[in-house]
């Protein structure tokens, strides 16, 4: 059993997401592949052990502690997996201090498992090479290689620049990777606990996900033109707007987001109820809403079997298993 120990500097990279990514994309070569997070400080009930537990046979994280027998009991966790999985994709928690890069948590397991670690550093204004290429020296042999992740479209060319110098001075690169909106959606239930809205139709999924928020006003084009752009998305418009809320719902839209406090016409009921789209009513205005919608980030989590799908497309073509696993 081969093992691969995902990594960040901080909280928030993306290791998680990279993490089910990999592991997706080793099951689609046809190897058998878990994924866990053997070590945290949440134990049990973290969000992310518990998915990999559910979704990708990665057993149930030990409580965290940043020592020997800490370590020690990670590792075993780890190896029990040898049985289910011919690779394991190891998330790595971040320490209480420092850098996780290359902490001693990273470290500890690595030297425990013979494993070696891929880096996943979030964009940042300030990322460098020199701090990235610091923040991974102690590990030497064990650096598969860094990634850096959700990189904006317009800093695609800095960070080419950051990894090309990073090559120069001998960090193994694996490459970048771009901000994705799928990676940032919401499910439909996420979307009305933390609107605090009602549900005049109620999904038939409420996992469904939304990646995509497009405002019902008085728009210059047409509704087949505008709404129809895009996949999985919601419209956010006023309830007494029932031509908006028609041109919506004849195009790819997955929810209804009526502000105000009032209810739909009847025949937009109707329509809905037929097409199947879920109509969340709330009681701000439209701009209140759309601002809500914008503080949302913090809601958003990697745990979707989409995401991970997604994730390992990014991955495909930009890593080779073979080189990131020997």
């Amino acid at each position: 059993m081969s093992v691969l120990l995902v990594a960040s500097h901080q909280p928030g990279a993306g290791k998680t997401s990279v993490a089910a990514g990999i592991a997706t994309l080793i099951a689609r070569s046809g190897v058998r592949a878990s994924a866990c997070k053997p070590l945290s400080p949440a134990g049990r009930t973290d969000p992310d052990a518990v998915y990999f537990s559910r979704s990708f046979r990665g057993g149930t994280a030990v409580a965290s502690a940043e020592d020997d027998a800490g370590l020690d009991a990670a590792a075993s966790a780890v190896r029990s997996l040898t049985g289910i999985s011919e690779q394991v994709v190891v998330e790595v928690a971040n320490p209480a201090s420092g850098s996780g890069a290359a902490s001693a948590i990273v470290t500890g397991l690595a030297e425990r498992l013979s494993a070696r670690v891929l880096a996943v550093f979030g964009h940042e204004s300030d990322l460098s090479s020199v701090s990235v290429s610091g923040a991974v020296a102690t590990l030497g042999h064990r650096l598969a290689g860094v990634i850096v992740n959700q990189t904006p479209r317009y800093r695609v060319q800095r960070v080419a620049t950051l990894l090309s110098e990073l090559s120069t001075a001998g960090v193994p690169v694996i490459g970048a990777l771009p901000e994705d909106r799928t990676m940032l959606s919401l499910s439909l239930d996420q979307l009305e606990s933390n609107l605090g809205g009602r549900w005049e139709l109620e999904p038939a999924d409420g996992d469904a996900w939304i990646d995509r928020f497009l405002i019902g006003g008085n728009i210059m084009d047409s509704g087949a033109g505008y709404f129809g752009r895009y996949d999985h998305q919601a419209v956010i418009t006023r309830a007494e707007r029932p031509d908006i809320q028609m041109a919506s719902l004849m195009q790819d839209t997955r929810c209804l987001v009526l502000t105000g406090g009032s209810r739909p016409t009847e025949y937009i009921r109707v329509e809905a109820a037929k097409r199947c789209v879920p109509v969340l009513l709330v009681e701000p205005g439209t701009v209140a809403t759309a601002d809500a919608v914008g503080d949302l980030m913090g809601a958003i989590v990697p745990h979707a079997p989409h995401k991970a799908e997604r994730m390992a497309d990014l991955l495909d073509g930009l890593v080779d298993l073979d080189a990131l696993l020997s």
